[in-house]
């Protein structure tokens, strides 16, 4: 592998700048090469079978997106951001949702259908309980089969994205569905929300669909989709409705225009690597260097990288071979 990664071999050798770089860049190298063994590869757009472009091998992407860039500097920035990166993959999933029944969905029936947990029947009254859930993703990025599979949690019939419902969905229809199946909660589900645009958006129609109590359980989700949502659920005011994300990424760990208190210093420099690259790649995008809706966040799910990530690690073009490839385009991947 030594003679595919000479960009990162370069950099564990030249003290030009830096006198203590080759050690911090060694250092960094182990770092990643037991990331890819144990958590990278589990990255599944580039395990998809194509042709020779974009390779499977995390190393030799990370080798081939650091030569994209020009300057030697930008090589060094781009390379030691990975270290700030947010990987998110199978296991963490697993975990998330654990939390989201355990820590979440169960207390927040409990208190819907006012349970006295102290009764020598509440575990078989919440049971009950749970068979009246309709658990469903927000958006068909969520894996609800996976979700229900390894929580336990009992599915319906149908499970459909209401992103989907949204466009195709008749609200009265809905509501005879629900109840006929006497679903009595409403349990939305997604893995990741970065500006909280898209759900901002249809909660309007989810609320005609749906007049039961809703709860609206975000995996990750950004600090900007999470103050974006909260300010639609204030606008909004139904009373029934609950919003309880598990993990919120707070803005410091996000590369943003403006800095943010408490905020690495390493990210100011960071924001001219990720201009650079941003012209290199030629593309106009919304958010421009920073991602979609300007959100800079340093994240990626086993799944696929959500276009808020700035576009230097997802975006592909004639002039840019990313290392996090997003699934939204046609790519060849070699082994």
């Amino acid at each position: 592998m030594k003679s595919d990664l000479n960009i990162i071999s370069k950099l564990e050798k030249n003290i030009e700048n830096d006198l203590s770089r080759p050690s911090k860049a060694s250092y960094l190298r182990a770092l990643y090469e037991t990331l890819a063994e144990h958590l990278f590869h589990q990255y599944e757009p580039t395990r998809r079978f194509g042709g020779d472009r974009l390779s499977r091998d995390f190393m030799i992407r990370l080798n081939d997106w650091l030569a994209c860039f020009d300057d030697e500097e930008d090589q060094w920035l781009a390379f030691k951001s990975i270290e700030y990166f947010f990987f998110a993959g199978q296991l963490e999933f697993e975990e998330l949702y654990r939390c989201a029944v355990d820590n979440v969905i169960k207390p927040w029936v409990v208190d819907m259908a006012d349970i006295d947990i102290f009764d020598s029947l509440s575990e078989e009254v919440l049971n009950n309980e749970l068979e009246k859930v309709w658990p469903c993703p927000l958006t068909d990025s969520l894996r609800i089969n996976s979700f229900l599979h390894l929580t336990g949690l009992s599915g319906q019939s149908l499970r459909p994205d209401w992103m989907s419902l949204n466009s195709l969905g008749d609200p009265d229809k809905i509501k005879k569905f629900c109840y006929e199946k006497d679903l009595k909660y409403l349990v939305l589900l997604e893995d990741f929300v970065g500006s909280g645009g898209q759900i901002a958006r249809i909660l309007k129609f989810i609320f005609s669909a749906f007049p039961g109590p809703i709860l609206i359980v975000p995996l990750i989700i950004c600090e900007k989709g999470d103050e974006k949502i909260k300010q639609k659920l204030k606008e909004l005011d139904r009373v029934n409705i609950s919003y309880q994300p598990i993990s919120v990424v707070p803005r410091e760990c996000s590369v943003t225009k403006d800095f943010q208190d408490n905020q690495p210093v390493f990210f100011d420099k960071l924001k001219a690597t990720l201009k650079k690259g941003y012209e290199i790649i030629g593309q106009d995008m919304d958010g421009e260097e920073f991602g979609w809706k300007e959100t800079g966040s340093l994240i990626a799910l086993y799944s696929n990288c959500p276009n808020n990530t700035p576009p230097i690690y997802h975006k592909v073009s004639k002039n840019w071979a990313p290392v996090f490839p997003r699934y939204d385009r046609e790519m060849e991947i070699k082994k």
